[in-house]
């Protein structure tokens, strides 16, 4: 899920949680943007200093219940919650299969890949499966869209419980097919991420 984060000084800001939900600590991805009134706030934050949280808001938490496949994909910064969702079910033994789909433009959009590739060795129910859209140099990486990638993979979403977050033309792409492959309407859980400007635009 996200909260409305007003830090100081600043107009507030919708972030997805990244820990898990039982924890005494919140954690917070903030995409540092060129420009950004927010983000550059955010790195100029010291301990001591009072932030606003106001939350939890969303649908796209782990179903604890769900026995079948888990889907989660991320679109950059959208890695906060697909992070806490996957290590929630790890950490709870969900012994069914689990894939983080992780989406960025290059190899320096990555970030936490050790993290993840350090929890596929422990746990055999878990695969990390990062893939780049504009990477221009050479790559050991998965190329292309996220949504093909996935397709690529997969023979049917039937069953599957899907969590995406990211930017709204990857949510897009992935409840496109989501709805291809058999997944059903229920079974997906998406929060898209949304600028202030896309936002505005939609007003």
């Amino acid at each position: 899920q996200y909260a409305a984060l007003t830090l100081p000084g600043q107009p507030a800001r919708d972030f997805s949680m990244a820990g898990e939900p039982y924890g005494d600590t919140l954690e917070f991805h903030i995409r540092a943007i060129e420009g950004g009134q927010v983000s550059a706030a955010a790195q100029d934050l010291q301990a001591g200093d009072k932030v606003a949280l106001s939350g939890p808001m969303g649908l796209a938490f782990l179903r604890e219940l769900h026995t079948g496949p888990i889907l989660a994909v991320a679109g950059g910064s959208g890695l906060a919650p697909s992070k806490s969702i996957v290590e929630t079910a790890l950490a709870k033994g969900m012994a069914q299969p689990i894939t983080l789909y992780f989406g960025a433009r290059a190899e320096q959009d990555l970030y936490l890949v050790a993290d993840f590739e350090a929890l596929a060795a422990k746990h055999d129910n878990f695969s990390f499966v990062p893939v780049l859209s504009e990477e221009s140099g050479p790559t050991a990486r998965r190329t292309g869209l996220l949504a093909e990638a996935m397709a690529e993979d997969l023979s049917s979403m039937d069953g599957c419980k899907t969590y995406v977050a990211g930017p709204p033309p990857m949510v897009d792409a992935v409840r496109a097919l989501a709805d291809r492959l058999g997944g059903r309407a229920e079974d997906l859980h998406a929060d898209p991420f949304y600028t202030v400007h896309e936002l505005a635009a939609k007003k």
